[in-house]
């Protein structure tokens, strides 16, 4: 399985393909970004069975000449029609920290995203789940979404 991380905080990076191993042991290959123009080329480029994306993402990776990356609130959802315009079927999930994530600057409960994003967007995403890093809840969403697909 390849799989497709979109995340910008390292720690939580590490913690996604940590219990992404636990649950499919050496049969997943990661490829992590860090930011949307990266997300972009790669799903240009790639084709992933499964993307687990952060919504809130910088723009670009730091780099001499480039500008100073900002932060976009919506940058997974960018991703997300990245994702349903190359006509690949990766599976997506979306894990954020926030309790809400930001559609057409309308602030969503994450439990009412997945619902939203498919009547807004006409996007299924896989699943919502908020991440909270002292509560393991994350990781039993997360396996459970993954064991329906």
């Amino acid at each position: 399985m390849k799989c497709l991380i979109v995340e910008d905080d390292p720690f939580k990076m590490e913690g996604i393909r940590s219990h992404l191993r636990d649950i499919f042991s050496d049969r997943i290959e990661f490829t992590d970004c860090h930011a949307l123009s990266e997300a972009s080329t790669l799903l240009a480029d790639f084709d992933f069975d499964l993307a687990i994306l952060d919504m809130s993402i910088h723009s670009h990776e730091p780099e001499a000449g480039a500008g100073s990356p900002f932060q976009l609130s919506s940058g997974g959802l960018d991703v997300l029609f990245e994702i349903e315009h190359s006509n690949n079927n990766t599976q997506c999930i979306i894990l954020t920290q926030y309790p809400d994530i930001e559609i057409e600057s309308v602030p969503i409960a994450v439990e009412d995203a997945q619902h939203e994003i498919f009547e807004k967007f006409d996007i299924k995403v896989a699943g919502c789940v908020r991440y909270q890093e002292n509560d393991n809840k994350w990781k039993t969403e997360v396996t459970s979404i993954l064991e329906k697909l």
